[in-house]
């Protein structure tokens, strides 16, 4: 997928088409290839992002498989910039080319990622690695296709081609561009609004929302589990000779240690997330 992408920034003209219909060719048979992988033929895996993008598919769990599903409709809409072979109706405006489809696709499952993830403290760790995945992947990926064709439309010390057919498809190629960066930052803001909100919830909150979640009976899952293991642990270590530093150790646990240490972990982390989509944002720009 690395190599399609710089194939695509090196062999973009300044209408956006790509010049080598070779490689057009050769991205084809790689997207092919991926949906192999994906145990998909190429027209049906086509036909299923269409149906994720227009909500006739919905959305489930997030999974690895839609992280690969979102590099596929990325790259999809990479080689459709020259081979046009992706129609779309002129009667359906919300389905206008293969640029809003990664837009639309990104912005969903971000949106429900985030949804379903909830607030961080009652759910620690959840969903939130398959979010720093989307921006990761897909997200970045497309960021570089975007840039890729941002650079092609201000060529540097190459010679204009002249004809109105050039000027207007760059005029159609820089308004897709320009609806993708602002989908692209809206999308971005959504997880830094979300992540900043995770992080400006005051500690004693967190403390308290996590403290009895973990104390409720019939808890039996996350920190809960940790949790009910050590307390039982403490309780039997004392009844042992397991040595002094580490009855020491045993002796000097206490739940609300450990749930303060459980709610500095989740900061360190958040704030290392949101700090890297405030530096990608700074490099993308």
């Amino acid at each position: 997928m690395y190599s399609a992408s710089e194939s695509v920034k090196e062999n973009l003209e300044a209408n956006g088409a790509l010049v080598d219909s070779k490689l057009s060719l050769e991205l084809k048979i790689l997207l092919e290839r991926y949906t192999k992988i994906l145990d998909f033929p190429f027209q049906d895996a086509v036909e299923l992002v269409f149906g994720f993008s227009s909500g006739q598919k919905p959305f489930q769990a997030p999974s690895p498989d839609l992280i690969d599903w979102m590099n596929f409709a990325v790259f999809l809409n990479a080689w459709n910039l020259n081979s046009h072979e992706i129609k779309f109706s002129d009667t359906d405006p919300s389905s206008t080319s293969t640029w809003n489809l990664v837009n639309i696709m990104l912005r969903k499952f971000v949106m429900e990622t985030i949804r379903c993830t909830g607030p961080v403290v009652s759910s620690p760790g959840s969903h939130l690695p398959f979010l720093v995945q989307l921006l990761t992947e897909p997200l970045a990926w497309h960021a570089l296709i975007i840039h890729s064709c941002v650079r092609s439309l201000h060529p540097s010390g190459k010679k204009k081609k002249k004809g109105g057919s050039v000027d207007q498809s760059n005029t159609q190629l820089l308004h897709e561009i320009q609806n993708s960066i602002q989908s692209l930052c809206d999308t971005i803001e959504m997880v830094t609004r979300w992540l900043r909100e995770q992080l400006n919830t005051p500690d004693d909150d967190k403390f308290e929302a996590l403290f009895s979640s973990i104390l409720r009976n019939g808890r039996n899952d996350g920190p809960g589990k940790v949790f009910k293991i050590l307390e039982s642990s403490s309780s039997l270590v004392k009844d042992v000779d397991v040595g002094a530093r580490i009855l020491e150790a045993v002796q000097s646990w206490s739940p609300a240690g450990v749930v303060r240490k459980i709610i500095t972990g989740q900061r360190s982390l958040l704030s290392e997330f949101l700090k890297f989509v405030v530096d990608s944002i700074i490099a993308w720009g």
